[in-house]
């Protein structure tokens, strides 16, 4: 990635948005990403733009990708999403599994030439809000989506799950059961932050 000028989008919902517990915006995962690479690679500029929606399934978030992402003309996409796909809250809106593999197959057909794309997993749901079991077979899609395109993963999900038994779920997870604290915030940056570190190398 020879641009000096480099535009990343996060895409997804309430994980990448980060609003939820976390006020002070300079806390909030993308902008700690956007503070981490300029302060590493002094000869780029960052435009890191937050396209994420609390709320929205894998539908609901293509049906603004146009606007959100092709419109930004990114050179990298980090894609986060699927954790509201089967919101027990709201039946009518599932997205079943053929139908998720229909959409991350339109986000690829959509994506600019140049755009690279970071696939993340949803992080774990502590409480049953949502339908935790079957929650793992849309990140299981997500996996194998980034592995038949030979993009880089980031399985944020195995990660606090370690992180999670070594030093209790609390610190990264909010008592909602989901939403990252903002040490949870600082490990999907620092993951992040990564694997555009190797991007960019």
């Amino acid at each position: 990635m020879t641009n000096k000028n480099i535009t990343i989008v996060g895409f997804g919902d309430s994980i990448t948005q980060a609003t939820v517990g976390m006020p002070d915006e300079n806390k909030r995962w993308l902008n700690v990403l956007k503070e981490k690479l300029s302060a590493h690679f002094k000869g780029h500029r960052f435009a890191v733009i937050n396209s994420g929606i609390g709320g929205n399934s894998a539908r609901e978030a293509m049906a603004r990708f146009e606007k959100d992402v092709v419109a930004k003309d990114p050179d990298v996409v980090i894609l986060e999403f699927g954790g509201n796909n089967r919101n027990i809250a709201n039946p009518d809106r599932f997205v079943n599994l053929e139908e998720f593999k229909m959409l991350l197959d339109k986000y690829k057909a959509g994506l600019p030439a140049k755009t690279r794309t970071i696939v993340v997993t949803f992080p774990p749901v502590l409480k049953a809000d949502h339908d935790r079991q079957a929650m793992e077979a849309y990140r299981e899609i997500t996996r194998g989506f980034a592995r038949a395109n030979g993009w880089p993963l980031y399985d944020f999900y195995r990660e606090l799950l370690v992180l999670g038994k070594a030093n209790g779920p609390s610190t990264y997870t909010l008592d909602d059961g989901v939403h990252l604290t903002e040490q949870g915030n600082l490990v999907l940056a620092e993951g992040v932050f990564e694997i555009v570190k190797t991007m960019l190398k």
